[in-house]
């Protein structure tokens, strides 16, 4: 009596197995979603700078691939650059055309995707530049960060990887937000702490110099009185 029931299960198995292989052959890589790699506010995000508000923009995205249906999916420069300009935009950081004061230059370095898996992590490498105005950096950052992509997010592991990338950039973005966050800007028009110190040297010198004439004349005027 068990042997037809062990024999069905067995059959059954082997067709669920050739129906997900089927599937992952079928199944054609497509590249990341700006939108799932975009970060978005929460209540309690923490400030940024007042300078940096309505200032920035991304000046240039390099680094990234183009999707080859056929292989796995990656993460173009465009898909980038759409998702960290709606991030700062979200965060009330993106500046109006033509009038950004800060802007963004990113080299994603790469992507440390697995082979194969159940659950998927994905670690993405990106160099951050940020420039003022003059041209001078104000942050240079390379974050490596990670996502693992687990099989309840997706049935096909192709599907799978694509939001482990996803993932992963959107972690990287994150990263930079809070790296902008910590960044110290001066006010126009206010002296930087270089300018300060400078200024401060200049100064005491001055004083230093003027001392010295004194204590010149000082003694030039006795020599002369006994003289």
């Amino acid at each position: 009596m068990n042997q037809p029931r062990h024999s069905l299960i067995g059959l059954l198995c082997r067709v669920i197995l050739t129906c997900v292989a089927l599937a992952s052959l079928a199944a054609c890589a497509t590249p990341a979603e700006p939108e799932r790699m975009a970060v978005t506010r929460t209540p309690d995000s923490a400030v940024f700078p007042a300078l940096l508000q309505h200032a920035m923009c991304v000046r240039s995205v390099t680094g990234g691939e183009d999707t080859n249906p056929l292989w796995v999916s990656k993460v173009g420069n465009a898909d980038f650059r759409q998702a960290l300009t709606t991030s700062l935009g979200d965060a009330d950081l993106l500046s109006p055309p033509d009038t950004c004061k800060y802007p963004i230059d990113v080299n994603l370095l790469g992507l440390s995707q697995p082979a194969v898996g159940f659950a998927l992590e994905v670690t993405s490498h990106a160099n951050y530049k940020v420039y003022n105005g003059a041209g001078a950096p104000v942050l240079l950052a390379t974050i490596s960060a990670a996502y693992t992509a687990q099989f309840s997010e997706a049935f096909a592991a192709i599907v799978r990887l694509k939001r482990a990338n996803e993932g992963s950039i959107r972690e990287s973005i994150k990263q930079f937000m809070d790296r902008l966050r910590q960044v110290q800007l001066a006010s126009p028009g206010a002296e930087t702490p270089v300018a300060r110190l400078e200024s401060d040297i200049v100064r005491n010198l001055t004083r230093l110099m003027e001392t010295v004439n004194r204590h010149r004349d000082s003694v030039e005027a006795a020599s002369g009185r006994f003289g």
